[in-house]
Protein backbone atom coordinates (compact mmCIF):
# COMPACT_ATOMS: atom_id res chain seq x y z
CA UNK A 1 0.00 0.00 0.00
CA UNK A 2 1.08 3.68 -0.31
CA UNK A 3 0.24 6.83 0.64
CA UNK A 4 0.02 10.28 -0.39
CA UNK A 5 -0.38 12.23 2.69
CA UNK A 6 0.44 16.29 3.70
CA UNK A 7 -0.54 18.51 6.29
CA UNK A 8 -1.11 21.63 7.08
CA UNK A 9 -1.01 24.10 10.73
CA UNK A 10 -1.97 27.62 10.64
CA UNK A 11 -1.94 30.32 13.38
CA UNK A 12 -5.36 31.55 12.16
CA UNK A 13 -5.64 35.14 14.06
CA UNK A 14 -3.82 34.19 17.00
CA UNK A 15 -0.14 35.61 17.37
CA UNK A 16 1.62 32.26 17.60
CA UNK A 17 0.62 28.58 16.50
CA UNK A 18 0.14 26.09 19.46
CA UNK A 19 -1.04 23.34 17.25
CA UNK A 20 1.72 20.82 15.58
CA UNK A 21 1.79 18.05 13.42
CA UNK A 22 3.71 15.33 12.49
CA UNK A 23 3.90 12.48 9.47
CA UNK A 24 6.22 9.61 9.04
CA UNK A 25 6.52 7.64 6.21
CA UNK A 26 8.15 3.95 5.94
CA UNK A 27 8.34 1.02 3.58
CA UNK A 28 5.37 -0.55 4.47
CA UNK A 29 3.61 2.07 6.54
CA UNK A 30 2.55 5.35 7.91
CA UNK A 31 2.56 7.80 11.24
CA UNK A 32 0.64 10.53 11.45
CA UNK A 33 -0.03 12.76 14.92
CA UNK A 34 -1.52 16.12 15.50
CA UNK A 35 -1.44 18.03 18.86
CA UNK A 36 -2.55 20.87 20.19
CA UNK A 37 -0.93 22.56 22.89
CA UNK A 38 -2.63 24.50 26.18
CA UNK A 39 -1.01 26.64 28.65
CA UNK A 40 -0.74 29.76 27.09
CA UNK A 41 1.64 30.77 24.05
CA UNK A 42 5.36 29.19 25.06
CA UNK A 43 3.51 26.85 27.07
CA UNK A 44 1.19 25.21 24.24
CA UNK A 45 3.87 25.39 21.68
CA UNK A 46 6.48 23.40 23.46
CA UNK A 47 3.94 21.27 24.83
CA UNK A 48 2.25 20.26 21.19
CA UNK A 49 6.07 20.48 19.47
CA UNK A 50 7.50 18.18 22.49
CA UNK A 51 4.72 15.66 21.85
CA UNK A 52 5.34 15.24 18.31
CA UNK A 53 8.71 15.11 18.64
CA UNK A 54 9.01 12.12 20.93
CA UNK A 55 6.07 10.67 18.32
CA UNK A 56 8.21 10.69 15.11
CA UNK A 57 11.20 10.11 17.21
CA UNK A 58 9.51 6.65 18.60
CA UNK A 59 8.48 6.09 15.01
CA UNK A 60 11.69 6.23 13.95
CA UNK A 61 13.32 3.42 16.34
CA UNK A 62 10.46 1.30 16.99
CA UNK A 63 8.46 -0.48 14.06
CA UNK A 64 6.40 -2.16 16.89
CA UNK A 65 5.04 1.08 18.41
CA UNK A 66 2.51 0.82 21.39
CA UNK A 67 0.64 4.29 20.77
CA UNK A 68 -0.78 4.34 24.36
CA UNK A 69 2.13 3.73 26.08
CA UNK A 70 3.80 6.25 23.54
CA UNK A 71 0.92 9.00 24.51
CA UNK A 72 1.47 7.98 28.62
CA UNK A 73 5.38 8.31 27.74
CA UNK A 74 4.70 11.91 26.27
CA UNK A 75 2.39 12.61 29.14
CA UNK A 76 5.64 11.74 31.31
CA UNK A 77 7.95 14.06 29.48
CA UNK A 78 5.88 16.62 29.70
CA UNK A 79 5.28 16.64 33.21
CA UNK A 80 9.05 16.32 33.59
CA UNK A 81 9.46 19.72 31.41
CA UNK A 82 7.04 21.27 33.87
CA UNK A 83 9.29 20.46 36.64
CA UNK A 84 12.50 21.54 35.39
CA UNK A 85 10.50 24.67 33.67
CA UNK A 86 8.66 26.14 36.47
CA UNK A 87 6.80 29.28 34.44
CA UNK A 88 5.50 25.93 31.67
CA UNK A 89 3.71 24.37 34.48
CA UNK A 90 0.30 25.16 33.03
CA UNK A 91 1.32 23.57 29.64
CA UNK A 92 -0.21 20.18 28.44
CA UNK A 93 -1.52 19.38 24.99
CA UNK A 94 -4.27 17.06 22.80
CA UNK A 95 -2.71 14.08 21.30
CA UNK A 96 -4.10 12.43 18.73
CA UNK A 97 -2.14 9.89 16.27
CA UNK A 98 -2.45 6.59 13.74
CA UNK A 99 -0.02 4.00 12.87
CA UNK A 100 -0.90 2.24 9.56
CA UNK A 101 0.78 -0.57 8.42
CA UNK A 102 -0.42 -3.20 5.91
CA UNK A 103 -4.11 -3.14 6.68
CA UNK A 104 -4.26 -2.30 9.77
CA UNK A 105 -4.45 1.29 11.60
CA UNK A 106 -4.02 1.64 15.25
CA UNK A 107 -4.78 4.82 16.81
CA UNK A 108 -4.26 6.69 20.29
CA UNK A 109 -5.99 9.70 21.41
CA UNK A 110 -6.22 12.19 24.24
CA UNK A 111 -8.27 15.65 24.18
CA UNK A 112 -10.70 16.60 21.35
CA UNK A 113 -7.95 16.32 18.23
CA UNK A 114 -10.00 14.04 15.84
CA UNK A 115 -9.10 11.01 13.97
CA UNK A 116 -11.33 10.81 10.72
CA UNK A 117 -11.86 7.57 8.37
CA UNK A 118 -13.53 7.90 4.84
CA UNK A 119 -14.33 5.18 2.90
CA UNK A 120 -16.43 4.89 -0.09
CA UNK A 121 -19.08 7.16 0.53
CA UNK A 122 -19.50 7.38 3.96
CA UNK A 123 -17.27 9.05 6.42
CA UNK A 124 -16.81 8.36 10.09
CA UNK A 125 -15.62 9.85 13.52
CA UNK A 126 -13.00 7.46 15.30
CA UNK A 127 -12.45 8.93 18.34
CA UNK A 128 -14.26 10.87 21.14
CA UNK A 129 -13.62 14.45 22.46
CA UNK A 130 -12.41 14.35 25.94
CA UNK A 131 -14.87 17.51 26.93
CA UNK A 132 -16.94 18.70 29.72
CA UNK A 133 -19.18 19.02 27.16
CA UNK A 134 -18.94 16.08 25.41
CA UNK A 135 -19.15 13.85 28.40
CA UNK A 136 -22.86 15.79 29.13
CA UNK A 137 -24.25 15.00 25.72
CA UNK A 138 -23.45 11.21 26.25
CA UNK A 139 -25.01 10.80 30.17
CA UNK A 140 -28.39 12.30 28.75
CA UNK A 141 -27.19 15.95 31.12
CA UNK A 142 -27.54 17.95 27.82
CA UNK A 143 -29.47 17.75 24.60
CA UNK A 144 -27.85 17.95 21.09
CA UNK A 145 -29.29 21.91 21.25
CA UNK A 146 -27.60 22.79 24.22
CA UNK A 147 -24.91 21.03 23.82
CA UNK A 148 -24.50 23.25 20.70
CA UNK A 149 -24.80 26.48 23.11
CA UNK A 150 -22.82 25.06 25.95
CA UNK A 151 -20.83 27.66 27.41
CA UNK A 152 -18.27 25.70 28.59
CA UNK A 153 -18.25 23.38 25.41
CA UNK A 154 -14.41 23.34 24.49
CA UNK A 155 -13.11 22.47 28.29
CA UNK A 156 -11.18 19.55 28.28
CA UNK A 157 -11.15 16.98 30.87
CA UNK A 158 -7.97 15.27 29.52
CA UNK A 159 -4.88 16.18 28.47
CA UNK A 160 -1.22 15.10 28.20
CA UNK A 161 0.95 17.19 31.20
CA UNK A 162 -2.48 18.03 33.00
CA UNK A 163 -2.18 17.49 36.77
CA UNK A 164 -5.03 14.52 36.52
CA UNK A 165 -4.45 11.27 34.79
CA UNK A 166 -5.13 11.24 30.86
CA UNK A 167 -7.43 9.64 29.14
CA UNK A 168 -5.82 7.70 26.63
CA UNK A 169 -8.08 6.05 24.26
CA UNK A 170 -6.74 3.40 21.53
CA UNK A 171 -7.68 1.47 19.37
CA UNK A 172 -7.48 -0.79 15.52
CA UNK A 173 -9.21 -0.08 12.64
CA UNK A 174 -9.12 -2.21 9.39
CA UNK A 175 -8.00 -0.17 6.44
CA UNK A 176 -7.90 -0.41 2.56
CA UNK A 177 -6.52 1.17 -0.48
CA UNK A 178 -8.97 4.05 -1.75
CA UNK A 179 -9.52 4.67 1.98
CA UNK A 180 -8.71 8.66 3.15
CA UNK A 181 -7.75 9.13 6.98
CA UNK A 182 -8.11 12.54 8.90
CA UNK A 183 -6.64 13.74 11.88
CA UNK A 184 -8.07 17.45 12.85
CA UNK A 185 -7.31 19.90 15.75
CA UNK A 186 -10.48 21.96 17.06
CA UNK A 187 -9.75 24.72 14.89
CA UNK A 188 -11.35 22.70 12.29
CA UNK A 189 -13.70 20.91 13.43
CA UNK A 190 -15.42 23.69 14.68
CA UNK A 191 -15.63 25.89 11.28
CA UNK A 192 -16.00 22.69 8.78
CA UNK A 193 -18.58 19.85 9.10
CA UNK A 194 -17.91 16.12 8.53
CA UNK A 195 -19.92 15.65 5.62
CA UNK A 196 -17.88 19.20 4.14
CA UNK A 197 -14.16 17.17 4.80
CA UNK A 198 -15.87 14.58 2.63
CA UNK A 199 -17.20 16.92 -0.03
CA UNK A 200 -13.74 18.88 0.07
CA UNK A 201 -11.83 15.21 -0.40
CA UNK A 202 -13.76 13.80 -3.02
CA UNK A 203 -12.99 16.88 -5.19
CA UNK A 204 -9.48 16.65 -4.42
CA UNK A 205 -6.64 14.34 -6.34
CA UNK A 206 -4.33 14.48 -4.04
CA UNK A 207 -3.95 15.41 -0.16
CA UNK A 208 -1.71 18.16 -0.75
CA UNK A 209 -4.74 19.91 -2.21
CA UNK A 210 -7.40 18.48 0.26
CA UNK A 211 -5.77 20.12 2.92
CA UNK A 212 -4.99 23.56 1.31
CA UNK A 213 -8.97 23.63 0.32
CA UNK A 214 -9.68 22.48 3.56
CA UNK A 215 -7.44 25.67 4.97
CA UNK A 216 -9.32 27.95 2.15
CA UNK A 217 -12.72 26.97 3.07
CA UNK A 218 -11.83 27.76 7.08
CA UNK A 219 -10.46 31.41 6.50
CA UNK A 220 -13.85 32.39 4.29
CA UNK A 221 -15.58 31.33 7.45
CA UNK A 222 -13.43 33.57 9.78
CA UNK A 223 -11.23 31.01 11.48
CA UNK A 224 -10.73 31.84 15.28
CA UNK A 225 -7.78 29.70 16.86
CA UNK A 226 -5.12 27.90 15.24
CA UNK A 227 -6.43 24.99 12.79
CA UNK A 228 -4.46 22.05 11.64
CA UNK A 229 -5.21 18.73 9.45
CA UNK A 230 -3.17 16.02 8.37
CA UNK A 231 -4.24 13.47 5.93
CA UNK A 232 -3.21 10.12 4.50
CA UNK A 233 -4.83 8.68 0.65
CA UNK A 234 -4.26 5.46 0.62
CA UNK A 235 -3.70 4.06 -2.60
Amino acid sequence: MKFDCAYLSDKGPRPENEDSAGLWRMPDGLAMAVADGLGGHIGGQFASRLAIDVFVNAVREDLNLDLPMLAWQIHQRIRQAQTDRPELRRMATTFSAVYIKGDTMRIAHCGDTRVILQRGKGIKLLTKDHTEANRLLSIGKLSPEEFENYPRRNVLESALGAPTHPQIDSATHDVSTNDRVFIISDGVHGKVFLRELKDVSDGAATASIFVQRVGELIQQRGADDNYTIAAAFLE
